[in-house]
């Protein structure tokens, strides 16, 4: 594994620092690690870099599999390497990914928090990223849908209802009720079974979009933040194009929740109304998103609005799993999470009626009853 200091030497093996970079002593290496082994390297002689190393046999994986996409996306793929982080070299026998570190860069979330509103200019981008992704990678050569196929498994929050012993074993006691209560109640089982029946491999997806994995920067510090990559691909595979866009409904849905201060000492029916961040000035964002990427993929009416239905159910689901990652160093449930929890049966339940009112998005081929 390699040191901080160490790490300023394979750099300069590898020719991506040079001595200056060294010498005038504005070189600085800061851990960032999280899942994996990660540095960050600056200098004012040249670009920015991030370092990840695999260690351990899952890690060194995730890491193979994270160079192999962006090996695919940045050379084989045309249209999508403005929405990516450079990728400089990988190491496959130190198992180092070495990969543009976007100057200024803030991730959507930050961007969503210090601001307080929710651009439309960005939710068009994060659209266009996700659609030229899923169309220029559906039904593709036969040699990129084989090589993807194998880890096109539905998301493991469609199964949560049904743990395996393994999966039991790593959860918080928070996480353990969370499970109770999702399997004391059939229809949401039924919900998530139906769902997880309709997964389908159709396109490269990145499986694990989310705001803190979109990147927003301007080309100067004076520039507006329009501009947005996207990182963190190592769990990207063949699977169902609507399950990315289903995770970007879940995170507005999910941050809209989670600004309402829900206690006991006052009525559910005043809660909404004390959200830090209203549903309604997300909801032309989100209809900005659908837009543009229906548009991007292509979509004619009628298969635009089976494509959402599906998506929105996903982001239903994918709403258990951000409780489930909220409640995952915890102990205690928490008012907030039985209102994720309750909107993601109502949104299963009733998908058309979420698509309309809660995101604000039409269906344009079909009517509500």
């Amino acid at each position: 594994m390699l040191t901080q200091r160490e790490t300023v030497s394979y750099l300069l093996q590898r020719k991506l620092l040079g001595p200056a970079d060294v010498v005038t002593g504005d070189l600085t290496v800061a851990d960032i690690s999280r899942r994996h082994h990660n540095y960050r390297i600056t200098s004012g002689q040249g670009p920015g870099y991030v370092l990840k190393q695999g260690v351990g046999p899952d890690k060194v994986a995730a890491i193979e599999r994270e160079a192999a996409i962006y090996q695919l996306l940045d050379s084989g793929i045309r249209g999508l390497s403005r929405y990516l982080p450079r990728l400089y070299s990988y190491d496959p026998e130190e198992h180092v990914l070495i990969l543009e570190l976007v100057d200024g860069a803030q991730n959507l979330r930050e961007y969503h928090l210090h601001r307080g509103y929710f651009p439309i200019s960005l939710a068009r981008t994060l659209g266009s990223a996700l659609g030229t992704l899923h169309r220029l990678t559906r039904n593709g050569k036969r040699g990129e849908k084989e090589r993807h196929q194998a880890a096109s498994h539905p998301p493991w929050v469609l199964s949560v209802h049904r743990p395996t012993i393994k999966f039991l074993q790593g959860c918080s006691g928070a996480n353990l009720q969370l499970i109770q209560i999702i399997q004391q109640f059939p229809v949401f089982c039924d919900l998530l079974d139906a769902l997880r029946e309709e997964w389908r491999t159709e396109a490269l997806i990145h499986r694990d979009i989310k705001w803190d994995n979109c990147l927003v920067f301007g080309k100067s510090p004076s520039a507006r933040k329009t501009r947005l990559k996207i990182v963190d691909w190592e769990l990207a595979s063949g699977g169902d194009p609507c399950w990315d866009v289903g995770s970007v409904f879940n995170d507005y849905l999910s941050f809209w929740l989670l600004s309402i201060p829900v206690t006991g000492e006052m009525p559910p029916d005043r809660f909404l109304e004390l959200a830090r961040y209203p549903l309604e000035k997300m909801q032309p964002a989100l209809l900005a998103f659908w837009d543009t990427y229906a548009q991007q993929m292509n979509l004619d009416v009628a298969t635009a609005d089976r494509w959402l239905l599906r998506a929105v159910r996903y982001g239903a689901a994918r709403l258990v799993q951000t409780a489930f990652e909220q409640m995952q160093m915890s102990m205690q449930f928490t008012g907030n999470i039985v209102c994720l929890l309750q909107l993601s049966l109502n949104i299963l339940q009733r998908p058309e009626e979420a698509t309309v009112q809660l995101l604000g998005i039409p269906l344009r081929g079909m009517r509500l009853p």
